[in-house]
């Protein structure tokens, strides 16, 4: 079951999260006064960044927050980006092999770019079977198979 937070930061930037059972974060938003940003678009407006490791010990300096919230702010921070989407979903099919060059690695899996707007996600278990252990690292490029447009998290799902 996921739980969901949010604190303010040093920049007087309101921050969001999504946490798995295991107190690691799976999604984010960040708040300014003038943009809505979430972790899984690579836009210029800001830092693509997910909180890393275990958030278990920086709970009590949270307040605790609803998916519901969570769910209202994140759907505003792709509003601005649906006929970006829709552009992204004609021009790549179901099945089509891209090229995508990997950016960091979730909890939800390898999160990469194949020079869109939009990133892609992967299994890093099946992506480390077919390419090695030792290609698994940021900026390394892979081949690989979209599955699926996940229309809520605007993100490609990738498949080996």
């Amino acid at each position: 079951m996921k739980s969901y937070f949010k604190y303010t930061d040093e920049d007087s930037i309101d921050c969001f999260l999504e946490l798995d059972e295991e107190c690691y974060c799976e999604r984010a938003i960040y708040k300014t006064e003038n943009n809505l940003i979430n972790t899984y678009l690579t836009i210029e407006k800001g830092p693509y960044s997910l909180p890393e490791g275990n958030l278990k010990d920086a709970l009590e300096f949270m307040n605790l927050s609803s998916k519901e919230e969570f769910d209202t702010l994140w759907k505003k921070s792709m509003m601005e980006f649906e006929s970006d989407w829709n552009e992204l979903k004609m021009k790549y099919k179901i099945g089509e092999k891209v090229k995508s060059r990997i950016l960091c690695f979730y909890p939800a899996g390898i999160i990469s770019n194949f020079g869109e707007k939009f990133n892609a996600i992967s299994d890093y278990k099946t992506c480390r079977e077919k390419f090695g252990k030792k290609r698994m690292y940021p900026n390394n490029e892979m081949e690989l198979t979209i599955s699926k447009f996940d229309n809520t998290n605007k993100i490609v799902e990738l498949k080996t």
